[in-house]
């Protein structure tokens, strides 16, 4: 079965990558990927003609609007099943394609449309979720008042398309609510849900950014309704409003959707010798990066106290000074700040590559490429529990650098699973230090980090949920102490 995967950009260098990596990341192989783009002016056009996907079909030329653009990808497609994916989302797994092949094959030809879920999230941090938009309790009653399913988590038939009619390109915000409504109200097209997370989509849609677009957003949806015989007012559209307000998610759901945002106690299992073979790099103009392991800081707290004292790498399993409760370890520590470690790091000849697994965006990609002087690969957007993601990760080389560019602390869940598979990768756990070291997030005040207090400044963004962390972890690391998980290295 073909799946036919329809992106539409303008100028979207700042966020194309993420998704066509994402889609490069699945691992079911029968994928079209049309990307159709609107003659953009800035990069976007180098990063389509970069993208390595084997089936790709791309389309450059003006359109009247995003719509439009969609319903050239719904024409030029080929596959049974076609689904739109924007320029700014990303799938939420490596495995999504495959998985809803699946649940579409056992449908057995029952229905026309599957329906799944979508999270938003905010800006540049894709794992902390700011919304859930379920289309468990959708039905097509609903959109006579103005509630749709989740478009991005929607596939259809293609036959639906061609017996149907596509988007009406003459609606600028909600041709995809007037196309649900044709679909599901009119013509009664049958569906499913699907039980699962499909897209991850940035907050702030085109259809929300202000007040002025939800209004236009809310005529159109009246519009629409008028225009295919459904009765409707704007008192009937606005109580989808309130709505909305359910969908944010609060810090103690964060764990829902985002597996590795606390460890298991028991992840842990090797030997009851706690961080016996950690070395704490100072000099980083030397580091010595045959030796492979290369942990951030703080994560002793976490590590310490969930193993139980059952941490035992190997001479490859090393970390830098970064943070508070490093420090608290050893005060004569010379502390090394991430970005740093990245401006002065020095790699040998020998590494063919640098892999990013996780976050990565075009600046942070060139500035890469450009101070090591060697290919950079964007590997999959790991989400989900920990023993999913090595299945999908492609095979690292032992002759490649990785770096790691996840939250706290699963980057080092990840870092240590892959260094069981092969303890010869050479991995570095480096959280936002890319994007820091690139310019493209604002650097930490120099007299904060010689306090050793970088958490008040990233307080400046997801107050709640670093607040939550901070709390955690040193909760966890005062537990770690008293019941000597953590050693005292002084």
């Amino acid at each position: 079965m073909k799946v036919s995967i329809i992106t539409v950009c303008h100028n979207s260098e700042n966020t194309l990558i993420d998704t066509l990596n994402s889609v490069l990341s699945q691992n079911y192989h029968n994928i079209e990927h049309i990307i159709v783009d609107g003659m953009s002016t800035d990069n976007t056009h180098n990063i389509i003609k970069d993208y390595k996907h084997h089936n790709k079909k791309v389309i450059i030329e003006s359109d009247d609007g995003i719509y439009d653009a969609m319903n050239k990808g719904i024409k030029s497609a080929t596959g049974e099943i076609i689904t739109i994916l924007n320029s700014d989302d990303i799938y939420q797994s490596s495995n999504v394609i495959s998985e809803v092949v699946k649940d579409i094959k056992l449908d057995n030809n029952n229905n026309d449309i599957f329906l799944g879920d979508v999270v938003f999230f905010k800006e540049k941090n894709f794992s902390f979720v700011r919304r859930f938009y379920s289309s468990k309790y959708f039905k097509p009653w609903m959109l006579k008042i103005g509630l749709m399913p989740p478009h991005p988590s929607s596939f259809i038939k293609k036959k639906v398309y061609d017996e149907n009619g596509l988007y009406d390109a003459s609606l600028k915000l909600a041709a995809d609510f007037d196309i649900f409504l044709r679909f599901l109200l009119l013509k009664k097209k049958s569906y499913k849900y699907l039980s699962r997370i499909i897209v991850r989509m940035r907050m702030g849609g085109a259809s929300g950014k202000n007040l002025s677009s939800y209004l236009l957003s809310s005529k159109e949806i009246l519009y629409s309704l008028k225009k295919n015989q459904q009765s409707s007012n704007i008192f009937k559209i606005l109580i989808r409003i309130p709505s909305k307000f359910f969908q944010f998610v609060n810090i103690f759901n964060q764990k829902r959707f985002n597996n590795g945002f606390i460890l298991s106690k028991n992840y842990f299992k090797v030997n009851k010798k706690l961080l016996q073979n950690i070395n704490l790099i100072t000099n980083i103009n030397s580091l010595p990066i045959e030796k492979n392991f290369i942990l951030s800081g703080m994560n002793l707290a976490f590590l310490g106290f969930y193993s139980k004292g059952e941490i035992n790498i190997s001479e490859n399993f090393y970390n830098w000074p970064d943070g508070i409760f490093v420090k608290s370890l050893n005060r004569s520590i010379k502390k090394i700040a991430g970005r740093e470690l990245i401006r002065k790091l020095k790699i040998p000849e020998s590494i063919n590559k640098i892999n990013i697994i996780g976050n990565l965006t075009f600046k942070s990609k060139e500035y890469l490429e450009k101070k090591f002087k060697k290919p950079v690969v964007n590997h999959s957007m790991p989400y989900g529990s920990i023993s999913k993601l090595i299945e999908y990760l492609p095979l690292l080389n032992k002759d490649d650098l990785t770096f790691i560019t996840l939250p706290t602390p699963k980057q080092e869940q990840l870092a240590i699973e892959l260094q069981k598979l092969n303890k010869n990768y050479k991995i570095i756990c480096i959280g936002a230090s890319v994007a820091i070291a690139s310019g493209e997030e604002k650097q930490i005040p120099v007299f904060l980090e010689r306090l050793n207090l970088e958490f008040i400044w990233r307080l400046r963004t997801d107050t709640i949920r670093r607040v939550m962390r901070l709390f955690t972890s040193l909760i966890y690391y005062l537990k770690g102490r008293r019941k000597k998980y953590i050693p005292n290295f002084r």
